[in-house]
């Protein structure tokens, strides 16, 4: 969260310009700490801070214009605000002189936490936010264009429809939770309108959860969790461009920001993974029930070298496909009494083939054989193919 608050004294007139709120996407919805000033008879400003929060928050303030003004303090001002502090004296802003033209442009952020006692455990290994042997996509990863930088560069984006349940990533407690909007897109304009459920590590790290739907966290604050547990349900709210889940971790910094950081994960097999954009992933929660791994990335042509399925008579040729993640498995079905030669080719945007095009084969009467893979390029941003197919009796 940062604010900016601008003053000005001209001929003996307080002019205040409007408080102009500017949110670091996906935290900083909830408003909960404050910082005013008050004038006194001698022309001073006396700075206070209010924190409406449970836990303590990191302030950092700065000014970016001082006229005629000092204060009596080491700037940039960086500070420990404690849980429920009301009107606590920060500094006081002084006038150097006793007319003229007196003003100050201040801007203030602050951080969840402590960051002098924040030491992240980069070994752990943390559960994908999502239900047990459910699978999802990764549509960005970390430093991803549309809007993983700066205080989101180690973030990630799972594709999931709206009402999803997600789950706890770690063990924690619930230190914030935004759930009343209902409004989303994909321009700026919707910072600050996220849902989101924030879980405090206990090495100080926090886990973001965001972009759940109106109404959708079925924690609240003070709520401890354990790694696996049900939290709330995915949504669209806030700077999208489709309903996700955005997730990551991070760690609050001495200029008053909440930095992500780098993370890794146990993946399906109990192993230790790092998340990479455009490919898909299982939840594996040690316990869980076992459930069955199928994952397009892992699919080969000699996985379906025996499929020779019977069919019913429909005097036609017919492809088949089954999708698989972003992975096509094309089949041909020969609906004749008789042998055909086929030829397949096929026109095709973001996709490959495994198998080199055309492809001529020969399929048995009433059989479907496997044909090849198409697999989405992982930069496509559209995914089509039309295929062609022609057809005679065998000579044989």
């Amino acid at each position: 969260m940062t604010k900016k608050l601008h003053i000005s004294r001209v001929a003996g007139l307080v002019v205040w310009a409007a408080l102009i709120v500017l949110t670091a996407a996906p935290l900083g919805a909830l408003d909960l700490v404050d910082v005013y000033s008050e004038e006194n008879d001698d022309g001073a400003f006396e700075f206070y801070v209010d924190s409406e929060h449970r836990i303590p928050v990191w302030l950092h303030l700065e000014f970016e214009s001082l006229v005629n003004l000092e204060t009596d303090t080491e700037l940039p001002f960086r500070g420990l605000i404690e849980p429920g502090t009301e009107r606590r004296r920060l500094f006081t802003l002084e006038p150097t002189q006793r007319s003229g033209r007196r003003g100050y442009s201040i801007s203030y952020s602050y951080a969840r936490g402590d960051p002098r006692e924040v030491e992240h455990n980069d070994d752990h290994r943390y559960f994908l936010p999502f239900e047990h042997g459910e699978k999802f996509r990764v549509s960005q990863g970390y430093y991803g264009e549309f809007t993983h930088y700066d205080e989101n560069t180690y973030a990630l984006d799972f594709d999931m429809e709206i009402g999803t349940p997600v789950h706890a990533a770690r063990d924690g407690t619930v230190v914030e939770v935004k759930q009343d909007s209902n409004i989303g897109g994909p321009s700026a304009r919707y910072d600050g309108h996220a849902n989101y459920i924030l879980i405090r590590h206990e090495d100080g790290s926090y886990g973001n959860y965001v972009h759940l739907k109106q109404n959708g966290a079925i924690v609240s604050p003070g709520d401890e969790v354990e790694a696996g547990r049900h939290i709330g349900y995915s949504g669209n709210t806030g700077r999208s461009s489709g309903p996700h889940l955005h997730f990551d971790v991070r760690v609050p910094q001495k200029d008053g920001r909440m930095q992500s950081i780098p993370t890794q994960f146990i993946d399906h097999s109990g192993e230790t993974v790092k998340i990479e954009e455009n490919r898909f992933y299982y939840a594996y929660h040690p316990g869980g029930e076992p459930f069955e791994v199928v994952l397009g990335s892992e699919l080969r042509d000699e996985d379906f070298a025996d499929h020779a399925d019977r069919v019913e008579r429909t005097d036609s040729i017919e492809l088949r496909t089954e999708q698989v993640d972003h992975t096509y498995v094309l089949f041909i079905a020969n609906g004749f009494e008789e042998e055909m030669e086929v030829e397949l080719s096929i026109r095709k945007q973001g996709l490959r083939s495994s198998r080199s095009l055309p492809l001529n084969l020969a399929i048995p009467a009433r059989t479907e054989r496997y044909v090849t893979l198409l697999r989405a390029d992982p930069e496509a941003s559209r995914l089509q193919f039309t295929p062609r197919i022609r057809y005679k009796p065998s000579d044989s």
